[in-house]
């Protein structure tokens, strides 16, 4: 008999298939593609999203993909894309977010705040990107001194904006068929805050009040889900959890799986539809 899954997995399958049968219809040869358009905080909270889906729906496949999420006006087919400079020297994902959601998708997850917080840099070559954190750590010196001087700040989203250049995006894959969950922000804040100026008005804690309460009027427009990590990460604290808005490990991750298996079996109804037992 194989191992069983690690303890958060079990704890979560404990937990979200008390109404689910083991039993799932549906065919088994082709997985369901799920996106997930991620910032740090859902790249580190996230960090085994697939395990922890496959454990608590072991008998679905269910395929993971994840990309660095952009800014939503540089999603139209117009808008320019990543630097290819930067993208061939290795500093960039080998991923572009605008062909990554014309293919078929069945559950888009969108990471909301990185779009106001993260700096928005434009190349000389005409290419534009979101300077991620984990992005940024894996450049040396020499590649950072090398952005810097190839790039300029472009000027930030607000919230509303941001809000509202999202709606489209949203629209046309709900078109196609695929559903859509937009991630609220984790409310607490640590200093030093190295990815911002030192004056550089609003402070990350407003923009991040201000996100979640666009996050929850996008939801109400068009329709779309709420990958709520703000709501289950507070309950606990920040402190206590040894997280922040960019992430966390350990019990925070767990929090946070715990909503991701639930969105995924809220959004995707039709693939974990349980088998009628005659």
């Amino acid at each position: 008999m194989p191992p069983g899954p690690a303890p958060v997995f079990g704890f979560l399958a404990r937990n979200l298939t008390q109404s689910h049968e083991a039993q799932y219809c549906g065919s088994m040869s082709t997985p369901t593609p799920i996106l997930l358009l991620q910032g740090d905080a859902e790249a580190r909270l996230l960090a085994d999203a697939q395990a922890a889906i496959e454990s608590v729906l072991p008998d679905r496949q269910l395929q993971l993909l994840r990309a660095w999420i952009t800014r939503p006006d540089w999603l139209d087919p117009q808008a320019p894309g990543q630097p290819e400079t930067l993208r061939c020297r290795g500093l960039l994902e080998d991923l572009d977010v605008r062909a990554l959601l014309e293919q078929p998708q069945r559950l888009v997850i969108i990471s909301f705040l990185p779009v106001v917080a993260m700096p928005a840099l434009k190349h000389r070559d005409g290419g534009v990107f979101l300077a991620h954190q984990g992005v940024r750590e894996r450049w040396s010196a020499q590649d950072a001194a090398l952005v810097q001087a190839e790039c300029e700040l472009q000027p930030a989203l607000s919230a509303h904006e941001a809000a509202r250049a999202f709606e489209p995006v949203i629209d046309r894959l709900q078109q196609r068929g695929a559903a859509v969950a937009i991630a609220t922000a984790f409310r607490h804040v640590r200093e030093p805050l190295q990815h911002r100026a030192a004056a550089g008005p609003p402070p990350l804690r407003e923009l991040i009040r201000r996100a979640n309460l666009e996050v929850a009027s996008l939801s109400q427009r068009t329709g779309c889900f709420v990958l709520d990590l703000d709501r289950p990460l507070a309950q606990e604290g920040g402190d206590p959890l040894a997280s922040d808005c960019f992430g966390g490990a350990g019990h925070a991750a767990e929090l946070a799986l715990e909503e991701l298996v639930a969105l995924v079996m809220d959004a995707l109804p039709d693939e974990l539809m349980p088998a009628e037992v005659p």
